[in-house]
């Protein structure tokens, strides 16, 4: 009885040093020795290495005797509350299996990895800024609640951002990682071309495109900004969000379909025979200008790609030049094979045999056949010239 309680308590104490051999150490950023914090002034600049220089402490406070990282540590910057500022040169490109950053501004150089599900963490009020890549060794959790800016790679890899603060991906390699963005914000600054690989921007969330870039698929379900002068090619568009759009800004999609609101000076070409879809409750803002000046739906394919409109279409006239004749290309009819569904309408406007009318001073009308909007003459216009023929005629009849 005793054996086998003995070969019992060894196999468990094997199986629990075996699993602690896998857990990781939590070291916290020091540069000034056992002294309380994480340095003697508000800066903590330093290298971070492999094994060899002693600028880490297993205290939080910074009390205990410092030591070196062991690679795939879980670091937090710092020890104390006492940084302000602090550059940190990476050496030998550190994994570490967490990171966070707790308080003051720091800025990397150098490559780092984070490891196998890590997360990497910025509190409120904190910043971080990475100018060289940071590598995803696997998919990952970012908890932005301060600002941070980042060189980031990680090929078939995704980051699941959460947090009200902003994260702003800088990345000059070429990396189709993945990202959903949960909460917050995510800004696309990159210079890469490979393109982001399925992009998630959920009900809480705001991804900015502030670069020309690749995203496929994009499902927008929170807010989708399109910075002025932003040109993007979408695979593939879908959700029920917003996408606002800044001046000379457009979109190439080739499938899918979105019910949500598209506002701005933002041009839409639908490039992909099997087409795309405006479902019900989705609405697209046209902003007229000049005569023949304004955002429009046409093709970018040979083959008549496919439009079905189920929403509604809404025109922003307050800089239009609304002189009688002048004519705006809203939906290129003769480059798309466009359907119009039985939801589809034209805000404010009353529809007749397939012709939308309004009259604001100006009498305008939509016509899908032609997909052009036009200023015509008034009905009284009419009237008038009609008066004035009638009144030519009489007095050529009396002349005689």
């Amino acid at each position: 009885m005793k054996m086998n309680m003995l070969k019992k308590l060894s196999t468990v104490s094997a199986a629990s040093i075996a699993i602690c051999g896998v857990l990781h150490a939590q070291v916290y950023w020091d540069i000034n020795g056992a002294n309380a914090g994480a340095t003697d002034s508000t800066d903590a600049s330093g290298t971070w290495d492999i094994a060899t220089t002693s600028n880490w402490n297993t205290a939080s406070d910074g009390t205990a005797a410092v030591t070196t990282f062991t690679d795939t540590d879980s670091v937090v910057f710092s020890a104390g509350n006492n940084v302000a500022t602090a550059t940190i040169t990476a050496t030998g490109t550190p994994t570490a299996t967490n990171l966070t950053i707790e308080e003051g501004t720091y800025t990397f150089d150098g490559n780092l990895k984070l490891g196998a599900a890590a997360t990497y963490t910025v509190s409120s009020g904190a910043s971080a800024t990475f100018n060289d890549a940071v590598s995803l060794t696997d998919n990952s959790d970012f908890v932005i609640e301060g600002t941070s800016s980042m060189k980031l790679s990680g090929a078939g890899k995704t980051f699941t951002k959460t947090g009200s603060g902003t994260l702003t991906l800088t990345d000059s390699a070429n990396s189709d990682y993945a990202i959903n963005v949960n909460e917050g914000l995510v800004v696309i600054n990159r210079t890469a071309t490979k393109q982001l690989k399925s992009i998630v921007v959920g009900a809480s969330g705001t991804l900015q495109l502030s670069t020309s870039d690749q995203l496929n698929p994009l499902t927008v379900n929170g807010l989708f900004i399109v910075d002025e002068g932003v040109s993007d090619s979408l695979g593939q568009l879908y959700g029920a969000g917003s996408i606002q759009a800044g001046d000379n800004t457009s979109l190439n999609i080739d499938k899918g379909n979105f019910s949500g609101d598209i506002s701005g000076d933002l041009d839409i070409s639908i490039s992909k025979a099997n087409g795309f879809s405006f479902n019900d409750g989705s609405s697209v803002e046209f902003v007229i200008g000049a005569n023949g000046v304004s955002n429009s739906i046409t093709s970018g394919d040979a083959n008549m790609s496919e439009l079905n409109l189920n929403g509604e279409l809404t025109f922003d006239l307050t800089g239009a030049d609304l002189t009688e004749g002048n004519s705006w290309l809203i939906v290129d009819v003769d480059g798309l094979t466009v359907a119009y569904g039985a939801t589809f309408s034209v805000t404010d406007f009353t529809e007749s045999d397939g012709i939308w009318t309004y009259d604001s001073n100006s009498l305008l009308q939509f016509s899908e056949a032609t997909g052009y909007l036009t200023v015509v003459p008034e009905s009284s216009t009419y009237a008038l010239l009609a008066g004035c023929l009638g009144l030519t005629f009489v007095m050529l009849r009396r002349r005689k």
